[in-house]
């Protein structure tokens, strides 16, 4: 996902500020299951917050949290010194 701001000046509607304009990358990335349980063993340290992990690694939190709920289900093998 790419990121830019955009200055917008008034054009008489009253609106002086900055539109965020993101624009979505096309497809869906595949992640091979070992890379999936790195970053959900590294989600499930103490005092880490699942939406800063998704945004540093580039996920969106809501698939971060279907892996840490696959990873409970025993569907997602994590490395053996996480649980």
């Amino acid at each position: 996902m790419f990121q830019k701001e955009i200055a917008v000046s008034d054009g008489g509607d009253g609106f002086d500020g900055c539109i965020e304009v993101v624009q979505r990358t096309r497809g869906y990335r595949r992640w091979p299951d070992e890379a999936k349980a790195r970053i959900v063993a590294e989600s499930f340290q103490p005092g880490v917050r699942v939406v800063d992990i998704a945004r540093r690694h580039g996920l969106v939190a809501h698939q971060l949290s279907d892996w840490r709920r696959r990873a409970r289900l025993g569907k997602l093998v994590l490395p053996a010194d996480t649980m």
